[in-house]
């Protein structure tokens, strides 16, 4: 494990670390029990899994020389996913019946819906995030965070109204201010966070991102719209001849028109994109936290991060190379089992051979799951975690000793039960 203090003299003041314990003992347990249980308990299990998640990052986590505690239960997250069912279901069913008793609003109930549920998914992110701070403990003192999750919600709606309108390139702005926010918001003790995250910081990061793979993307858009004169046929693509009815074709009508060939290009385009979006999101990832992270600050107490985009790729490349391995692995054990098949030929035992094999496939299938949530877990989660950590620094660090605890109580386990009810939550957050 690293070193709990860290402590070096600079002329600014002490510099501590923060620390994580790299060896991960008792992680696979949490994991293999948390999946299995979560699995025959149809999902129930989950926020007791989530819970033990968090206790074991938090207190292998220290700051400064002190280890985080969690203090959240699952039963907490259950009752408050009941809880927030019992809101959503009714908002549910109101905007199916503004959609079926006014014929006028009917085309637009797909709209509504996106909007209301967007706005109540931000709202519960925000409110989970405040679950979180008030269920963590740093030497006794209670996290906490205040501001409205509506003034939240508001302020991520309008900024991505203004990414869709100016094609995404506000979307760092958006992600500066909707940090500055949480981070303003956020306490430990009686202290207040700040931050001075800005939208010019992570700019260049995201134009990088944009033009490899959302630029082309809006000029195959734009290319489409100029071949339809803004006005896209309906009769575009029609039935596949001897297909099934779901199976559909583009219209012979438009072969050699520029709309067909709009059409190829963004076939091309599109999925080349993808992929290298793929590729670059760990890198924006590792960009944007860095700066989010150096920007974050509690009065004179500073944070310093040499965050490294290889420490984002790293754990990606490892568990991809983890899922190669074990498809490799299935289809060598396929293929001796194809030519065991292929030299018992038919009677009743190649019938027993085909009833083990079904069965095989089935263990291989859920065997491959528990595999791959638990190397998500070690891999992905613990490693960019560690990261995250190991590389940051506190300047000025001997401020941290005159916080305060506060009065302040933990909260509602309500706060986060929404956001897990709308599929918002996350078990573990990386950075802040």
């Amino acid at each position: 494990m690293n070193s709990l203090s860290g402590d070096t003299a600079q002329p600014g003041g002490r510099t501590g670390v923060i620390a994580f314990d790299r060896t991960l003992a008792g992680l696979t347990g949490i994991a293999v029990k948390g999946f299995l249980l979560s699995l025959v308990t149809f999902g129930i299990y989950r926020f007791w899994y989530i819970t033990n998640l968090r206790r074991f990052f938090w207190s292998r986590t220290t700051v400064d020389g002190s280890p985080g505690e969690y203090t959240g239960t699952g039963k907490e997250l259950f009752l408050g996913f009941l809880v927030a069912l019992a809101i959503l279901v009714p908002i549910y069913i109101a905007i199916f019946a503004v959609s079926l008793l006014s014929p006028k609003l009917a085309p637009f109930g797909g709209v509504i819906s996106f909007a209301v549920l967007f706005l109540l998914g931000q709202f519960a992110v925000y409110r989970g995030r405040r679950y979180r701070a008030g269920r963590t403990l740093w030497r006794g003192i209670r996290l906490g965070q205040d501001g409205s999750a509506w003034t939240y919600a508001g302020l991520a709606a309008g900024w991505s109204l203004l990414t869709v309108l100016t094609l995404g390139l506000a979307f760092p702005f958006m992600r500066a201010s909707l940090e500055r926010y949480r981070i303003g918001h956020t306490l430990i003790g009686t202290s207040r966070m700040s931050s001075s995250a800005t939208g010019t910081a992570i700019l260049p990061y995201w134009l990088l991102f944009y033009a490899v793979t959302l630029l082309p993307v809006v000029a195959c858009l734009a290319f489409f719209l100029v071949a339809t004169k803004f006005s896209i046929p309906t009769d575009l693509f029609v039935p596949k001849a001897g297909g099934k009815a779901s199976q559909l074709t583009m219209n012979p009508a438009y072969a050699g028109t520029a709309v067909a060939t709009a059409i190829v290009v963004a076939g091309f385009v599109l999925p080349i994109g993808a992929a290298v979006a793929a590729l670059l999101v760990p890198f924006y990832r590792a960009r944007e936290t860095r700066v989010f992270m150096a920007a974050a600050s509690l009065g004179p107490v500073r944070l310093s991060s040499t965050l490294k985009a290889r420490q984002f790729y790293w754990p990606y490349i490892l568990y991809f190379l983890s899922i190669l391995g074990f498809i490799a692995m299935l289809g060598v054990v396929g293929l001796l089992l194809a030519l065991v098949a292929t030299g018992m030929g038919g009677g009743n035992g190649a019938s027993v051979f085909h009833g083990f094999l079904a069965l095989g496939v089935f263990v291989a299938y859920l065997g491959g799951a528990l595999l791959f949530a638990v190397l998500y877990i070690r891999i992905i989660q613990a490693r960019l975690w560690a990261a995250v950590a190991t590389s940051t620094v506190i300047e000025d660090a001997g401020a941290l000793n005159e916080i305060l605890a506060s009065s302040r109580g933990p909260g509602s386990g309500l706060n986060e039960g929404l956001a897990d009810a709308l599929d918002v939550g996350g078990a573990l957050e990386i950075g802040f």
